[in-house]
């Protein structure tokens, strides 16, 4: 796949590569298209025919003048046969259009489905460092929003624009070889409607690319309001948010009406246009009619030709605001792909002199880190020696949890090494990094489904009795067992319906399961009552046992069960840390 940073003028053609896959699916759309038109062409004969035969007495250089002999030379008989041959011919059309529109509707979809996994897969592997610059309602705007309407603009593309360029096309080729004076009209038509859309194109995108990013952040004040919705309970803050939310729908509203005044124009515009080419096809018709150029059935071709440009130039004109919605929303999706995922070595390879389960040393060599412009740690060198429990102590901001980040591989130390059995942390593959180390946080995170399903989330091949002794060691069948359905009891967005020790415990559950050598503890009972700290400390101590352990907490009971404490004092001078040393 090409890089996206090259697709900044043309930023939809960058997608194109999604539609490889569907290459003979496209060819059979592009011969439906060209069957409809060559029918629709055919459409305006027989009606033709009778204006000459019937009632008139000129029946040449009619190619379907002689079909309207089959049943009989009378009037009614060719009537009755020219009145068929259009039922058929727009029966004919019909089926085409059907067979078109599916096939390349069903292209546009799928390419479109293609690029939100995509987009939505490269997403969650980018950087930490990435997704603390966003929020998570801009990102969910991004997958959600912007890929739907890169997905308007590809079926758009494929069910409007094409067609409508071949039937533009079409007819007027058509309108030439009929008579060139009729083409010259219907082609110089064509430019004159175009030139009055193209001028408000630049301000259709300019308008439509502040109305995503109104969206966007309108997006993202919603999922914030709602992620907090507790908070803003206790505060009493609701007319806050409404008005924040009342000014941001102000700057939307602003670039929807621009976009709609952009929209508005075009029809008038358009109509304007056809019908000075309809009137000049007209007047110059009906002379070359009374003058004996050509026939008055000719004539009526000629205008159903025209006519027929019409509606497929109507069609194209409305297509810039889907079009300048698509190309807004494909950059924001290609400022996300545009993204590198740090590169590691392949996901099953174990690096030299490195073990499948590696023993849990952890080495910190002159660890410096830095958020931005905000230093977090400043040469820090700890060595933490195999099946050690290290707790870590200090002030907040010091970055205690930095350096937990930093032994999970979520983030790379701006100088400095972090070692794991000897081997940097950013030279060992994700998969057997993330079999080594498992973490509890201070608020364990829980997915919408059962409990059994958020334990299982670590190890996803876990059988029930895995689970279930995972459940047990973890004190989780304690008050899972008092549930109706155990452990199969179905939770809400975020755990909702346990309380924080039970969800504390139910990481705990997670990380036993996942059964990794080292465990990262941040802080995982602050903020619990006496009873749920002694019951999440109990099942911490399962968890610990025969692991290396290194702990982000202030609380005794933990510290008790630490083989070392390293206290992280902030240095005046740098900024950043200075470990004091391990205490026993």
């Amino acid at each position: 796949m090409k890089d996206p940073s090259t697709a900044n003028r043309h930023v939809l053609w960058f997608f194109r590569g999604f539609g490889t896959p569907h290459r003979r699916l496209l060819a059979l759309g592009v011969g439906m298209r060209l069957c409809e038109m060559a029918a629709d062409l055919v459409t305006p004969w027989p009606v033709a025919a009778v204006v000459d035969r019937v009632l008139g007495t000129d029946g040449a250089r009619n190619p379907l003048g002689s079909l309207l002999d089959v049943f009989g030379r009378d009037a009614t008989a060719m009537l009755t046969t020219a009145a068929a041959l259009v039922v058929l011919v727009a029966l004919v059309s019909a089926v085409f259009d059907y067979a078109g529109d599916r096939t390349m509707n069903g292209v546009g979809e799928r390419m479109s489905v293609a690029i939100r996994c995509e987009t939505f897969a490269h997403l969650q592997r980018l950087p930490l460092s990435y997704h603390d610059r966003r929020t998570v309602g801009e990102s969910t705007s991004r997958v959600i929003t912007d890929c739907g309407n890169i997905k308007d603009s590809l079926v758009a593309f494929c069910s409007v624009l094409f067609p409508g360029v071949l039937s533009v096309t079409g007819y007027a080729a058509a309108l030439l070889l009929l008579d060139w004076r009729f083409g010259l009209i219907g082609v110089g038509a064509v430019p004159l409607a175009l030139l009055l859309g193209v001028r408000n194109r630049r301000r259709g995108q300019l308008a439509a690319r502040r109305r995503r990013e109104a969206e966007g952040e309108l997006t993202g004040l919603v999922a914030e309001a709602l992620q907090g919705i507790r908070t803003v309970h206790a505060f009493g803050r609701h007319q806050a948010h409404d008005r924040e939310f009342a000014a941001r729908s102000r700057g939307l509203l602003d670039a929807g009406l621009e976009a709609a005044d952009v929209q508005a124009r075009r029809a008038p515009l358009l109509e304007s246009a056809t019908a000075v080419g309809t009137a000049a096809l007209l007047w110059v018709g009906g002379v070359g009619v009374l003058r004996g150029w050509w026939s008055t059935g000719h004539l009526v071709v000629a205008l159903s030709y025209l006519t027929g440009m019409v509606a497929p130039l109507r069609a194209l004109s409305k297509l810039s605001g889907t079009f300048a919605q698509g190309r807004a929303s494909a950059g924001r999706i290609a400022e996300i792909l545009r993204e590198p995922c740090p590169l590691r070595r392949p996901a099953r390879a174990v690096p030299p002199g490195l073990s499948a389960r590696a023993s849990g040393r952890i080495d910190f060599e002159g660890v410096s880190m830095r958020y931005g412009d905000r230093p977090a740690l400043h040469r820090l060198d700890l060595s933490i020696g195999a099946g050690e429990r290290i707790a870590l102590t200090g002030p907040n901001g010091a970055g205690k949890s930095t350096a937990l980040a930093l032994v999970a591989g979520l983030y790379r130390p701006t100088c400095g090494t972090v070692r794991i059995d000897g081997t940097a942390t950013g030279d060992l593959p994700d998969e057997w990094l993330r079999r080594q180390v498992t973490a509890v946080l201070q608020e364990t995170f829980l997915f919408a489904g059962t409990i059994a399903d958020n334990i299982r989330y670590s190890r996803p091949d876990a059988g029930p009795h895995e689970v279930r002794a995972a459940a047990e060691a973890a004190l989780v069948t304690a008050f899972a067992d008092d549930f109706p359905d155990g452990l199969g009891t179905r939770l809400g967005d975020c755990g909702g319906g346990l309380s924080g020790g039970q969800r504390q415990r139910v990481g705990i559950a997670r990380a036993l399961l996942a059964d990794a050598p080292i465990v990262l503890l941040d802080e995982p009972t602050s903020g619990l009552d006496a009873e749920a700290e002694r019951l999440v400390v109990a099942a911490l101590g399962r968890l610990a046992a025969h692991r290396t352990v290194v702990m982000v907490t202030h609380r005794p009971a933990l510290l008790e069960t630490a083989t070392g404490v390293v206290a992280l004092a902030a240095d005046e001078v740098h900024g950043g840390l200075s470990p004091a040393g391990p205490v026993t």
